[in-house]
C-alpha cells in the first residue's frame, strides 16, 4: 500500500525522487525519516517528521492541516535557542506505530497545496541550522527506505482514525476473529460498524432466510 500510494501521489513521488526518506504507515500517517536538526547543546541530530494524510480513492489531496509532528528533541537555532517561531505543543504521544515528541505550526498565508511543500517547508526551517553547522547533512539522502507491506484488512487506508486522533483506540480492534449471530436489524448494523475496524475475520451466523421487509433493516440497499 505504501509504494502503491507513493507511486500514485504525484507530490510523494517527487519527494521520493528528490531523495527525501519518506514512507506512509499503514495507519496513514507521511513519514519523513534523517531530518537533520539542532538541539540545545548545538549539537547536529536526525529526527522524523511525521504529518496526517489527506487522502481520496488511495491518492493524496491537498492537507487538510498544516500541523506536523516530530521524533526528536526540539529543534533549536544554531545558537542552541529553541526554534520558537514552529513551537505548537511538547507532548510524547503514539500516533499509531510512531512516537512522536512534538508537533510543529508553520502555516503560509496561502496554505500548503501538496505534501510536497508542507514536507519541504518545514525540512528546510528544521535543517538549515544544521546545516549551518555542518554543510554535509541534508535530509535528501537517497538512502533506501524499506516500506513496511503489512497485510491490511482494508482495501484502502483508514484516515479516520488518524483524523480523529483514535489510532490507539483503533489498534485494540485487531484482533484475530469475532463472530456476530443474528443479523437482524441490530446484528447487520453492528457489521456495518465492525468492518470499518481492523478486526482480522467476522463471522456471521443467522439461520433465517431473508425477505424482502429485512431490507428495511438493514444498512445500505440490498440488490434486486
Amino acid at each position: 500500500m505504501s509504494k502503491e500510494l507513493v507511486n500514485r501521489s504525484p507530490d510523494l513521488k517527487r519527494l521520493r525522487d528528490e531523495g527525501y526518506a519518506v514512507t506512509v504507515s499503514r495507519t496513514a500517517y507521511l513519514v519523513v525519516k534523517s531530518v537533520p536538526y539542532v538541539n540545545s547543546s548545538r549539537e547536529v541530530k536526525f529526527g522524523t517528521l511525521v504529518s496526517k494524510l489527506n487522502l481520496a480513492n488511495n491518492v493524496t489531496a491537498t492537507p487538510d492541516t498544516h500541523v506536523v509532528y516530530f521524533a526528536g528533541e526540539h529543534p533549536c537555532h544554531r545558537d542552541g535557542s529553541k526554534m520558537a517561531q514552529i513551537a505548537h505543543q511538547s507532548l510524547s504521544q503514539t500516533l499509531g506505530d510512531i512516537e512522536v515528541h512534538h508537533s510543529f505550526s508553520n502555516k503560509p498565508p496561502e496554505g500548503f497545496k501538496d505534501y510536497y511543500e508542507l514536507v519541504s517547508s518545514y525540512v528546510s526551517v528544521i535543517s538549515n541550522p544544521a546545516r549551518s553547522l555542518d554543510p554535509n547533512v541534508t535530509a535528501q539522502s537517497f538512502s533506501v527506505i524499506e516500506a513496511s507491506e503489512e497485510e491490511s484488512t482494508f482495501k484502502y487506508l483508514d484516515t479516520a482514525s488518524s483524523r480523529a486522533g483514535i489510532d490507539q483506540l483503533t489498534k485494540k480492534l485487531e484482533i484475530s476473529r469475532l463472530a456476530i449471530v443474528g443479523m437482524g436489524g441490530t446484528g447487520s448494523y453492528i457489521l456495518d460498524f465492525i468492518a470499518k475496524t481492523p478486526a482480522k475475520e467476522i463471522h456471521l451466523f443467522d439461520g433465517d432466510r431473508y425477505f424482502q421487509h429485512n431490507a428495511f433493516r438493514s444498512p445500505g440497499a440490498a440488490s434486486g
